[in-house]
């Protein structure tokens, strides 16, 4: 049996802006996606999962017809096909991950259990191709690259992104640590060596992310000019996060998140109750806030001055009705448990 675990993330600046080859800055978090690797008898995939209740078995020849219809679509760039097929079946990432590593190196009949740990805001699904992919090719006695890893993980994140994910995710999953992400440059890994007072605040609304980066995508072609000059200023911004984040200047990166959202807000994927948790925090003093991830719904990150502010916003936010959490940031990527 192969034991491996890969971590959640988030992304601190530059969430749609880097599918249009946009900065982005991301982070792997201290919530983990656990998968076993083990010997199946039958021919085919057992796929479990406890925390999901889950139990699936599909076989050898159903695996590669559904690989092959998902391949053809993704060449085809049929997207909205690609998105339809994730709402009625929320495993076909998962399946066409599977598909592209047994094209490659061949079939075996496995069991795969799932155990994550992961909120579904952040970066469970990317979490899970990673480890997934990382386990995979340890049980087939492979040594692979963490690139190799993330790039199989990416075409999870195809799938269960609608056809066209920027790469962040699935590169802080693997990777780990802090890094900063373009398209066309790939990741480069960001050194940071001081705590940031940061507070996650769960809107208690799945994001919605295939969705807002499809309804982006259609903005994009009836409105170039419009959505241009806010990928422009959103990386505008980013650029400046990552100044503030080196020189370790809270207060202007606080600034820079309240700035974010209002721009990215622009294109009209936020919500009600993420509104709310950033007017919270901006009434109860906190440096700064910003959703994170797919927005429509999700998490919201909050930067307070201190540890003792963050308990306090703690309160605040549970007054309100909204969960929050800290948890480790900057953490190791995917890698095998022994």
């Amino acid at each position: 049996m192969i034991k491996v675990s890969a971590p959640g993330k988030i992304i601190l600046f530059g969430e749609h802006a880097v599918v249009y080859n946009k900065l982005g800055i991301a982070c792997a978090i201290g919530k983990r996606c656990l998968v076993k690797i083990s010997p199946f008898l039958k021919e085919g995939i057992l796929i479990e999962s406890k925390n999901f209740k889950l139990k699936k078995f599909i076989s050898k020849k159903k695996l590669f017809e559904f690989f092959r219809l998902l391949k053809n679509l993704k060449k085809e760039k049929k997207f909205e096909k690609i998105k339809e097929i994730y709402k009625k079946d929320k495993l076909s990432p998962t399946l066409f991950v599977l598909g592209n590593i047994f094209q490659k190196y061949g079939f075996k009949n496995l069991k795969i259990e799932i155990n994550s740990e992961i909120p579904k805001n952040l970066g469970s699904s990317s979490a899970l191709f990673s480890a997934l992919s990382f386990g995979v090719l340890k049980f087939f006695k492979k040594n692979p690259t963490k690139k190799e890893v993330s790039d199989f993980a990416f075409e999870g994140d195809i799938v269960a992104h609608g056809g066209t994910p920027s790469g962040i995710d699935n590169a802080t999953c693997t990777f780990g640590g802090y890094l900063i992400y373009k398209k066309s440059k790939g990741i480069k890994p960001l050194k940071i060596d001081f705590e940031i007072p940061l507070l996650i605040v769960d809107s208690k609304r799945k994001s919605k992310t295939a969705q807002t980066v499809s309804f982006i995508r259609i903005q994009k072609k009836e409105n170039p000019q419009f959505v241009k000059s806010v990928l422009n200023n959103l990386d505008t911004i980013s650029k400046e996060a990552l100044k503030s984040l080196r020189s370790k200047n809270l207060k202007n990166l606080g600034q820079l998140m309240f700035d974010y959202y209002q721009e990215l807000r622009k294109l009209k994927i936020s919500t009600l109750k993420l509104d709310k948790i950033i007017e919270i925090a901006r009434k109860n003093g906190a440096l700064g806030a910003k959703p994170t991830g797919g927005w429509g719904g999700g998490c919201c990150l909050v930067l307070a001055k201190n540890q003792k502010e963050i308990l306090n916003l703690k309160r605040e936010f549970a007054k309100n009705g909204f969960p929050s959490f800290q948890t480790k940031i900057g953490v190791e990527g995917v890698k095998l448990i022994s």
